[in-house]
């Protein structure tokens, strides 16, 4: 399937009513916001580092979109976001980090440049030795100065290899500008394929009947999707809630989903702990339990890819 570069505006894909919009102000939104400062910031507990063996997949939820990927020896950390803060939006949660800090880190992956997916202090902070980052299109200025070996920036379809394993750059429903004002800065998701198995993660997107068509074409055994940041309900348009998030598990064909893009920032009106309940049940009601690897943060799991077996 031929995919065209991005839109400027994101594609409308709403499959459901998005039912009845509360009133949107600015204002509003960013009182919204800042009272996440007033809030204590929660510290999960370290919790040891996955032991990964041959044919096994590690995912580790840190927080938000930040997920440390753990493939055929590979390390990859998503959209890593580390601050205390992202202007005035203070975190819920602290990064749920393994015992002693991240492990080294092989390759980052930046799927756009929106500040809560793509924080330069944090890149700039990493620990790196010989880290390759993995952008979208026209993201690489972004991150001249963090000190990366080397800035991959692919669009869609486009493909990076490093030891073994394979990133495809594939579309998504979201969009990309950095600030206000539009620009060409790209998005998408990554699709991660070693000999152990696959994992995709899509970013932020909204539901996209391309989650069906990457269902045929690849064989996904962790599907890495958002939950979170879906009300006031015009938010949809770029973002999955629950619902969405478990109709694009089933296109997608993925072996067991991974639910991120929640409870890290107040982002949404929506209340943190909501989109993780919404999910349990969704699961539950449709006999998906053992699927579904509901992850707390600093909470890893290990995938047996390829052949089906449940996570340890």
């Amino acid at each position: 399937m031929s995919v065209a570069e991005p839109p400027s505006r994101p594609r409308r894909w709403l499959t459901q009513s998005p039912g009845i919009d509360e009133h949107f102000s600015v204002a509003r939104y960013v009182a919204h916001l800042a009272r996440s400062s007033f809030v204590a910031t929660r510290h999960p507990p370290p919790r040891p580092r996955l032991r990964i063996a041959a044919s096994e997949i590690g995912v580790t939820f840190i927080g938000h979109a930040t997920v440390l990927i753990e493939i055929d020896g590979v390390t990859i950390l998503t959209d890593p976001v580390l601050s205390e803060r992202l202007f005035v939006v203070k975190r819920l949660v602290s990064p749920g980090l393994p015992q002693g800090g991240l492990p080294a880190i092989d390759v980052v992956l930046v799927s756009h440049a929106h500040h809560d997916h793509l924080d330069v202090a944090t890149h700039r902070r990493l620990p790196k030795r010989d880290t390759i980052a993995v952008v979208s299109r026209n993201l690489g200025d972004l991150l001249s100065r963090s000190g990366y070996a080397r800035i991959v920036e692919l669009g869609w379809e486009e493909q990076f290899e490093h030891k073994g394993v394979r990133i495809t750059a594939l579309a998504v429903n979201h969009w990309g500008t950095r600030g206000l004002l539009p620009d060409r800065r790209g998005y998408g998701g990554f699709l991660v394929e070693g000999a152990s198995g696959a994992v995709f993660f899509p970013g932020d997107t909204a539901y996209t009947p391309l989650f069906r068509e990457y269902g045929r074409r690849f064989s996904i055994d962790v599907a890495v999707l958002p939950i979170g940041a879906y009300r006031p309900a015009s938010f949809r348009r770029v973002h999955m809630n629950p619902e969405d998030a478990l109709q694009a598990f089933l296109d997608l064909r993925a072996s067991f989903l991974v639910p991120v893009h929640w409870g890290t920032f107040d982002l949404s009106y929506e209340p943190p702990d909501e989109p993780p309940r919404w999910i349990r049940q969704l699961a539950a009601d449709a006999g998906l339990e053992a699927r579904l690897a509901l992850l707390g943060h600093g909470e890893g799991r290990v995938f047996r890819g390829r052949n089906g077996e449940r996570p340890r």
